[in-house]
């Protein structure tokens, strides 16, 4: 099955039918404002409708939601980016630099490593301690996340 038919076959994935490139999504997503023109949730969308293709500009999307708010025909933007994400992830594997926030995850159940010396700063700063949560590494092993 190519690109664009898994993406239609999925339910959220026929709703890229509706949009006729107003740019709303792109104009209102944050994460486009910060990327010089990197990422473009409506270009993404086209390349992958019409071109049947994915890249890793994907990963920049903050899943904020704002471009499926803002989206005048309800195309589900952010939801189909999530789709392209699992499809790219069955296809290609885990990207490279995913893989370092999940092993954090695996062992202290952050994207970040906090230890010591976040804590003392976060001391200073009047904050709690964050302690390292292992729910996270057996929902990991459960689910077959860990690389």
């Amino acid at each position: 099955m190519n690109l664009q038919e898994e993406i239609l076959s999925n339910i959220d994935g026929r709703t890229l039918n509706y949009c006729f490139s107003c740019g709303m999504c792109t104009g209102g997503c944050p994460s486009a404002r910060v990327t010089d023109s990197i990422y473009n949730p409506r270009k993404i969308l086209h390349r992958a409708a019409l071109e049947g293709r994915l890249e890793e500009d994907i990963w920049l999307c903050t899943n904020c939601y704002t471009c499926q708010e803002r989206c005048p025909t309800k195309t589900k933007v952010a939801d189909l980016i999530s789709l392209m994400r699992r499809i790219y992830v069955k296809e290609k594997g885990i990207p490279g630099f995913i893989k370092p926030l999940i092993e954090n995850l695996g062992a202290c159940g952050f994207t970040a490593r906090i230890g010591d010396l976040e804590n003392k700063r976060r001391e200073r700063m009047g904050l709690p301690s964050v302690k390292q949560n292992q729910e996270v590494r057996r929902i990991i092993e459960k689910t077959g996340g860990g690389l």
